[in-house]
């Protein structure tokens, strides 16, 4: 398989009828670039955290799913080598019209509680700290975000609010690629750009370890 980054066909293969036929086009198209990222950005992280333990990759299987075909899939990397879920963790994926990565903390994540009083008491550094072109998600299976520079103090600070009281809530904070900007762009610079969003997120990701002890 060649390695010049995403291409229409990645995207098309989203959008494949039927779960069979979609999880087939991603086993063959879509994860082995999540593995080939994953060794880049692995050793970027364990070097940049001093991590220990050590950060995994864990790629999405969609294992349940029996009917429906999965509208997005990613990678997820994660400081426990048994799952993610109830991580912070970093995740990298595609959906049919844009590619995202996300520090993510999802519904499985149990200190939300202690993340969102955290992050409440750094508002005005997070409002500053981030560009206008990040996003913010509280959904990581719907398609849907706002860019930081739509956002303002008191949306964020509702979206920390509910992380604080909803047991389901989530939070995802990043950047999304457009299609057509993730097609333009080789490999070599796709990584090249998530690295430089990892040193952007690195604070935020040591402010929830921070939270939690």
């Amino acid at each position: 398989m060649p390695q010049d980054g995403f291409t229409t066909l990645d995207f098309n293969c989203m959008q494949l009828p039927g779960l069979d036929e979609r999880m087939s086009a991603i086993r063959q198209q879509i994860q082995p670039q999540f593995h080939r990222i994953a060794d880049q950005l692995i050793p970027f992280l364990n070097e940049k955290e001093r991590a220990e333990p050590a950060f995994c990759a864990h790629i999405a299987r969609h294992a349940r799913r029996t009917v429906h075909p999965p509208e997005s899939t990613w990678l997820a990397l994660a400081q426990d080598k048994r799952g993610y879920k109830k991580h912070p963790h970093f995740q990298f994926g595609i959906w049919p019209n844009h590619l995202f990565f996300w520090l993510a903390f999802i519904d499985d994540y149990p200190y939300k509680k202690e993340l969102g009083e955290a992050m409440l008491s750094h508002m005005p550094n997070l409002m500053q700290t981030f560009p206008p072109s990040f996003a913010w998600s509280s959904d990581h299976t719907a398609a849907d975000y706002t860019l930081q520079g739509e956002l303002t103090a008191n949306d964020l600070q509702q979206l920390l609010i509910r992380l604080t009281k909803v047991k389901k809530a989530e939070l995802l904070c990043g950047v999304v690629i457009p299609k057509q900007e993730a097609i333009a762009a080789s490999e070599e610079q796709l990584i090249a750009y998530l690295k430089e969003q990892i040193v952007k997120l690195l604070p935020l990701y040591e402010l929830a370890l921070h939270s939690t002890i």
